[in-house]
């Protein structure tokens, strides 16, 4: 390991060659470049259903935005970067823009990056709304070696390109006796997921193979399975 100084219940390991570490808050800190990564935070989705008619409690945003603060605040983080679907649906006059404005004002210094996804085709379409929100957009990928940050790590754009992928869109999940699905870093050969950031999202079972290595995200730690 690197010997850089590991946050407060963080979990570190390598990928790549490169030291990272694992928040169980659904996060993942890249030290040598002090960037945040998260993936799916999808801003919105709670009001999305309930304006569909579907009853959904409110503050889901506001608790999100909350747990951003304590990582970086945790992580010592100058960067966030986002790997997709940041928002859930529209952005111009949506309900949760208030409560994004009022938390990037108190990160005023805090580079906010996004790996477009799609759900994030509003921000595609008017990138001055994107800078209105306080983001800066990479596109369909961001090569920072040796990884090579994505949406969907399948995806035919990323794959032609050389490095570690890394994104998220898949919401990874595991089953542990006698507990709830957790949702989980997922690290294969040559991809790895990160979990969905928003505490409201579905998720895929993901079940171990050889040489896989599962992190699930149990309440207050991250959990490393044996590898197969």
């Amino acid at each position: 390991m690197s010997g850089a100084t590991v946050a407060d219940g963080a979990l570190e390991i390598e990928i790549a060659g490169e030291p990272l570490q694992l928040f169980a808050e659904r996060a993942l800190l890249w030290p040598r470049q002090r960037a945040l990564v998260v993936a799916d935070v999808h801003l919105g989705k709670a009001q999305h259903f309930r304006e569909a008619g579907i009853a959904l409690p409110r503050g889901g945003t506001e608790h999100d935005l909350g747990r951003l603060d304590g990582l970086i605040k945790a992580s010592g983080a100058t960067r966030l970067l986002v790997l997709g679907d940041l928002l859930h649906a529209g952005a111009r006059d949506a309900p949760w823009r208030a409560a994004w404005q009022a938390w990037r004002a108190r990160h005023p210094t805090l580079s906010v990056e996004l790996v477009g996804g799609n759900h994030d085709r509003a921000l595609r379409a008017a990138p001055e709304l994107a800078r209105t929100l306080g983001l800066h957009l990479h596109g369909a990928l961001l090569h920072a070696p040796p990884f090579v940050f994505v949406h969907d790590v399948n995806d035919a754009v990323a794959v032609d390109v050389a490095g570690y992928r890394l994104g998220g869109h898949l919401h990874p999940v595991v089953r542990l006796p006698g507990l709830p699905r957790l949702p989980a870093f997922v690290f294969a050969r040559d991809a790895g997921l990160l979990p969905a950031f928003t505490a409201f999202a579905g998720g895929l079972p993901i079940a171990p193979s050889p040489g896989m290595r599962l992190y699930p995200c149990a309440p207050g730690a991250v959990v490393a399975l044996p590898v197969t």
